[in-house]
């Protein structure tokens, strides 16, 4: 955060405020505010307590802080985008033998200025649209060779939750509320449930102790539950009725399916168990549906490799906004939202179903419940049908 936090600062500093016709002593006042909003996690990390994802500070001051480093990221996505238009029109200037560009600079100016409120009125539709609580959102996932006993499953898809200083109880026990209500078969949690340690933070995720599904709710952990305590965090849990699957599987006679889970790539940089795909989907009987749940998607390529039939995944937050999402799925492995082929595998990655306080604004990119409903190749609805892009990931 601190490399992309001086990229930020620099370029902005350079491109918005340096071309100002300003004195220096508003120039310096204003690279002042812009360090103070650039680097507002290392801000808040230091006047919030020990846990640098997971600041103790007021709800108020978190959505300001978080709402103040939106606009100057969006502002800088915007700023780029029009430098290189500007580049664009000033190549021309200067082939057609235009010398005289002090015009042009004012104009560039002006163009900053409403970019800086387009960016303010984008931050703050996204504060809101952020907040706001997950619609449902079904999906049919046609899978090839889906046993008969595994026909018209359903998943209802829980991630990223990220109880916080902004994710509180009551949001989710609305979850909670909204889950149930589909009564799926399978309810699937599939990490960063958290930030913050469990004596602070786990009375906002007690309601999960009320979800409910006829063979069970199962979950794996995400990156962020290390950073927080994972052991602890495991416990807990699983003493909420959640079924933590950290490299192993369990398996459902009744359905002849797998759900099988693994640890996140974040364990090793932890000391913790790494993930092992092999490990989780040993055992399993021969013709079950192998349904992974595995937080990050990167995993995708390896699951497809061990027989995995069926990923489900979350991590990305589908990207968040609109456009910035590729930027997203370029760290990771080409993957942010939907359905993907890989190789024989069906990967599906959910836009999430919560919000990060560091971030927590969406445009665009809803979050989301996912209800997934599996059916065998050849007897889904053609109008339900979700198609999957291949993927080499």
């Amino acid at each position: 955060m601190l490399f992309f936090g001086i990229i930020l600062a620099g370029f902005v500093f350079w491109r918005g405020i340096l071309p100002l016709r300003l004195s220096w002593r508003w120039k310096g006042a204003l690279c002042v505010a812009l360090c103070l909003v650039a680097f507002k996690f290392h801000l808040l990390h230091l006047i919030g307590g020990p846990m640098y994802f997971a600041p103790e500070l007021p709800r108020g001051v978190l959505l300001v802080a978080a709402w103040l480093f939106a606009v100057l990221f969006l502002f800088f996505f915007l700023l780029v985008a029009s430098e290189l238009i500007r580049a664009g029109v000033l190549l021309g200037l200067l082939a057609a033998g235009k010398r005289r560009l002090e015009r042009f600079r004012s104009i560039g100016n002006r163009v900053n200025l409403a970019l800086l409120v387009l960016a303010t009125v984008l931050a703050s539709v996204g504060i809101f649209c952020g907040t706001k609580l997950p619609a449902v959102r079904e999906r049919t996932v046609v899978i090839a060779g889906l046993p008969e006993e595994a026909e018209g499953l359903t998943v209802a898809v829980l991630a990223d939750l990220h109880a916080d200083g902004v994710t509180r109880r009551s949001r989710v026990e609305k979850i909670v509320e909204r889950t149930n209500a589909l009564k799926p078969d399978l309810i699937a949690l599939v990490g960063d449930f958290v930030d913050g340690r469990v004596e602070a933070r786990g009375r906002e995720l007690k309601p999960l102790a009320a979800l409910s599904a006829r063979y069970g709710v199962f979950g794996v952990p995400g990156n962020h539950e290390y950073y927080s305590g994972y052991r602890e965090w495991v416990a807990f849990l699983s003493s909420l009725g959640i079924e933590m699957l950290c490299n192993e599987h369990r398996f459902l006679p009744e359905r002849n399916v797998a759900v099988s889970g693994v640890t996140d790539p974040a364990a090793s940089r932890m000391g913790e168990t790494p993930p092992d795909v092999e490990r989780a989907l040993a055992g399993i009987p021969a013709g079950a549906l192998k349904l992974l749940l595995a937080h990050q998607p990167k995993l995708a390529p390896e699951a497809a490799e061990a027989g995995a039939d069926l990923q489900i995944s979350g991590h990305t937050h589908g990207g968040m906004v609109r456009g910035v999402d590729q930027l997203v799925a370029w760290f990771n492995d080409g993957f942010v939202s939907g359905l993907y082929r890989v190789g024989n595998m069906t990967l599906f990655l959910t836009n999430g179903t919560g919000i990060w306080s560091g971030f927590p604004i969406r445009l665009g990119v809803p979050s989301e419940i996912a209800l997934l409903r599996l059916v065998g190749e050849g007897k889904e609805n053609k109008r339900e049908r979700n198609e999957c892009p291949d993927t080499d990931a």
